[in-house]
């Protein structure tokens, strides 16, 4: 009786690590950035830090400046993607470089249309000065060793395609540079296919990440798109206005037996779509930006770029949304929510906030010292949300007030530690007593986190109580349980 108890035991513990063990795609196993099997977590960090379980900078090269894409887990192994460029040859000076909207006040269409083709042209011939890759990396998740590479060839873009990986199945997909599309057996590193999806191409980078439903990979590439997940076959094409480029990555919505594909499109609406065949079933203004949707059981989420469009609620059924309640206080360029047990957490303008699924009350709002926090997601394990930028912070899930249980750095040594302990490792409260202490202790903090700590506009992984973090220079892994 006792050994069939301890037996049991195992099964329990086995199939606990099992389900705990996937941080599979973009925003986690159900897209909603929450790893619903966590053990307890820490609720401070030791006094002198904490050491990366492991940290690999060395085998990641392109990864350095190879964008923004997130790192994902499956079955023990990290994957994470980079787009990069080599100087070849001197590619000359920049006289027309891409002009955000708010510069482009004053010009005229046709001053506009005129500087755009000098300006892509110029683009063209930069280009043939670099010699541009696409890498995904494996990692093995409990060592951080290198397993495999897979490189291709790649085309310039305007910033580094940054599109995360979804694995599914044994399957790896990504959205490359160039409207590419690509799947490769997530074992072995070997392609297995890849497709050039319709559409004009110059110069776009398209950063949405894939999402796999009823065997279908769906991603936002200008239009939405559904590929054949075995074949990379083109399925079905959603096209209502590819003139603008809007980076958000689809979600999935579990109607009863059914699959559903939701995702914010260029206008400012939301749609939902049959995965099977592309039908729109319905649509709603959103206002939403580059987020990804988020769907917690029969509500939806958007979040938009301003204030106006805001945080928005939507109850949600297969035949349509309707507005529930609209938040106005936040807004980012392109970072997603999470909800912890009825209440949303965002992040936006260095602020953070709490609101309450049910009404859309704010239950509290802090300001965050960081300079410019912006696309980078908020993660959540154990009641406790973590968001990493300049460093990682953590605070517990509680809608009453606000409560920061840890607001770390990352040394180049990987120290994942309060700043008042680098503080005292610097020795920064004796050279801050003179003027002259003063500019010494502020270019001594710039070097020590400069080129270390998390890549910015990347969100991280939690996986079983341990985190991985994508660095400016490579993968650090922590381990976070109590």
């Amino acid at each position: 009786m006792l050994r069939f108890a301890v037996a049991l035991a195992l099964i329990v513990c086995t199939s606990f690590t099992a389900e705990a063990a996937d941080w599979n795609q973009w925003r986690g196993p159900d897209r909603d950035g929450v790893a619903n099997v966590s053990p307890p977590l820490r609720e401070a960090l030791p006094d002198a830090g904490l050491k990366p379980i492991w940290m690999n900078t060395q085998d990641l090269p392109e990864a350095k400046s190879g964008g923004w894409s997130s790192p994902v887990v499956a079955d023990g192994r990290v994957y994470v993607f980079a787009h990069s460029k080599k100087q070849l040859s001197e590619p000359g000076p920049k006289k027309f470089p891409w002009l955000p909207p708010e510069k482009r006040v004053g010009m005229s269409d046709e001053e506009y249309q005129a500087y755009e083709v000098k300006r892509r042209d110029e683009d063209e011939a930069r280009a043939k000065a670099y010699e541009y890759k696409e890498i995904v990396y494996c990692l093995d998740a409990e060592s951080g060793k290198l397993l495999w590479t897979n490189e291709q060839d790649s085309v310039y873009t305007r910033f580094a395609q940054s599109s995360s990986p979804a694995v599914i199945e044994g399957r790896l997909y990504v959205l490359g540079a160039g409207r590419v599309a690509r799947c490769i057996d997530a074992a072995s590193g070997k392609d297995l296919w890849d497709r050039q999806l319709p559409g004009e191409f110059r110069d776009e980078y398209l950063q949405s990440s894939f999402a796999v439903a009823d065997g279908v990979a769906v991603v936002l590439c200008g239009a939405l798109f559904g590929l054949d997940a075995r074949t990379g076959d083109v399925l079905w094409e959603n096209n209502d206005d590819e003139s603008r480029t809007l980076h958000s990555s689809p979600a999935i919505y579990q109607a009863g037996d059914r699959q559903l594909i939701i995702a914010n499109i260029p206008g400012g609406e939301t749609i939902c779509v049959n995965p099977k065949d592309g039908r729109t079933l319905w649509r709603v203004e959103s206002q939403a930006g580059h987020s990804t949707p988020l769907v917690v059981g029969d509500k939806l989420l958007t979040y938009g770029s301003s204030r106006k469009a805001g945080l928005r609620c939507f109850q949600l059924s297969p035949e349509g949304a309707e507005e529930l309640w609209i938040c106005q206080r936040v807004a980012d360029p392109g970072s997603s929510p999470v909800v912890v047990d009825g209440n949303v957490y965002v992040q936006g303008e260095r602020r953070l906030a709490c609101v309450d699924l049910a009404t859309g009350d704010q239950m509290w709002m802090t300001d965050l010292d960081i300079s410019n926090p912006r696309y980078t997601s908020l993660v959540a394990a154990d009641g406790k949300v973590l968001y990493a930028f300049e460093g990682v912070l953590c605070f517990s899930a509680d809608p009453q007030e606000y409560k920061q249980l840890m607001n770390a750095r990352i040394d180049a040594d990987g120290l994942l530690a309060e700043e008042t302990a680098f503080r005292r490792q610097l020795n920064m409260d004796e050279l801050e007593k003179t003027a002259e202490g003063q500019k010494e202790a502020e270019q001594l903090w710039r070097k020590t986190f400069n080129n270390a700590g998390p890549l910015p506009c990347a969100s991280p992984a939690i996986v079983d109580g341990r985190i991985y973090v994508r660095l400016k220079n490579g993968v650090a892994c922590y381990d976070l349980r109590k």
